[in-house]
């Protein structure tokens, strides 16, 4: 569980080249599946980098992260770090 939750990032990001790449294979190419793609893309490598970012951060760090990671997927991927690292792991890296 613990490294599912350190590669939710490289799940997510997965998750958008499959909805790049199956409209282009069947010919079904249109903005929507761009958009959605790019998002999901984007959001897994901002994702990743925060949840194995080993820095506590305080409250201003974590509002510009809700803020960057769209507030939905940044609740995800919190949720991800906190199950990926204990304190202590944190704490030792601090």
């Amino acid at each position: 569980m613990k490294e599912l939750a350190r590669n939710i990032g490289i799940l997510v990001m997965l998750i958008g080249v499959a909805i790049l790449v199956i409209p282009f294979l069947t010919g079904g190419t249109n903005n929507t599946n761009l958009i959605i793609g790019l998002v999901l893309v984007i959001e897994g490598l901002l994702g990743h980098i925060y949840v194995n970012n080993m820095k506590k951060g305080g409250l201003i760090s974590n509002i510009l992260w809700a803020i960057i990671l769209l507030i939905v997927p940044y609740a995800i991927f919190f949720i991800s770090k906190r199950m990926a690292y204990s304190d202590e792991e944190i704490a030792a890296y601090n």
